[in-house]
């Protein structure tokens, strides 16, 4: 039997899977960060290499019986990121070739059938990659406002911030997100709220379903921070689209990440608004694997193995259930 290895690591978790070539899941793990920028190569290495090992014990099976692996690393950013996580990798001593991506290519590769289209990531951050048919791939740089990025789950709850603060001082019109994050925070006023940010107590960044809610109630500054979100993710999907050459072609969008669990018709109409004018042949796709998939199916690519439909979703459907279902098979 072939077994391959499919990772998915990133700021706050590692996910690893075991699945044959017929798709089936023999072994599932999760364990804690491995973005090398914050856990350290080592630290990085170890929460991979573990992650791995138990994924494999829990299916019966040895190191030395993979033969493809796939990782999608947070944390590789730039060219200048590589040759340091190719050392991480080699340094496991893996018994196999394997694929080595960003992150949020082995999300792209659990939305899309064919392995081609456009992926927005909006959690903790923002990034939008893709590959063409011609495996050209282009990522924008996934490092905040600064560099272009915006429209995560973090901006949307800071702009909810911004929002009551606006709201005390008189700059902006009224609105219930200040009851909304004052809940959140545990605070009594948005003057209790605001003196605790501004003596260095972070504010709530987890506001983006908070939001959501008061923007679908009516709120119209909720309404305006949605609209605003939606604009900056969607105009990064038609960028990637552009630099790949994609923008006449059919190709999916695969969302992934916590902003868009939220549900929110308002994110979803304003992005395919802005996306439709200029790619009009691009679907919105929502991930409803979880990414780690994708990380199994680049693993088995690499083989020259394709799961049909069936096979695909009976994996799909066991990854979700190991992630949603099954603290037993994770780490305390």
């Amino acid at each position: 039997m072939t077994i391959v290895l499919g990772v998915d690591g990133g700021g706050s978790k590692t996910h690893a899977v075991i699945v044959d070539d017929q798709g089936q899941l023999l072994g599932f793990a999760t364990n804690g960060p491995s973005n090398w920028e914050t856990a350290g190569l080592r630290g990085a290495q170890d929460a991979i290499r573990e992650a791995a090992e138990r994924a494999l014990s829990f299916g019966g099976r040895r190191f030395d019986e993979l033969r493809s692996a796939a990782f999608g690393l947070a944390g590789l950013d730039w060219d200048s990121d590589v040759p340091r996580l190719t050392g991480m990798i080699d340094g496991m001593g893996l018994p196999c070739e394997y694929a080595l991506v960003n992150d949020a290519f082995v999300a792209l590769r659990a939305g899309v059938s064919d392995g081609y289209g456009v992926v927005l990531v909006a959690g903790t951050g923002a990034v939008a990659a893709g590959r063409n048919r011609a495996g050209k791939t282009f990522r924008t740089p996934g490092q905040g406002a600064i560099l272009g990025d915006e429209g995560s789950a973090s901006d949307v709850s800071d702009a909810a911030v911004r929002a009551v603060a606006d709201a005390y001082t008189g700059r902006g019109p009224a609105t219930t997100l200040t009851e909304e994050l004052c809940s959140l925070a545990g605070c009594r006023s948005a003057e209790e709220l605001l003196e605790q940010y501004s003596r260095g107590v972070q504010a709530p960044r987890t506001a983006a379903p908070a939001v959501m809610r008061a923007a679908e109630a009516g709120d119209q500054v909720a309404c305006g921070i949605v609209d605003w979100a939606a604009r900056a993710l969607g105009e990064s999907a038609v960028l990637v689209a552009r630099r790949l050459d994609m923008l006449e072609q059919r190709f999916d969008i695969v969302l992934s990440g916590g902003l868009f669990r939220t549900g929110s018709e308002q994110l979803l109409s304003v992005m395919s608004e802005i996306v439709h004018a200029q790619a009009p042949g691009a679907r919105l796709s929502p991930l409803s694997p979880p990414p780690v998939v994708g990380g199994a199916l680049m693993a088995l690519d690499r083989l020259g193995i394709t799961l049909d439909d069936e096979r695909r979703r009976a994996l799909e459907q066991a990854t979700g259930d190991a992630v949603r279902q099954r603290p037993w098979m994770t780490r305390a």
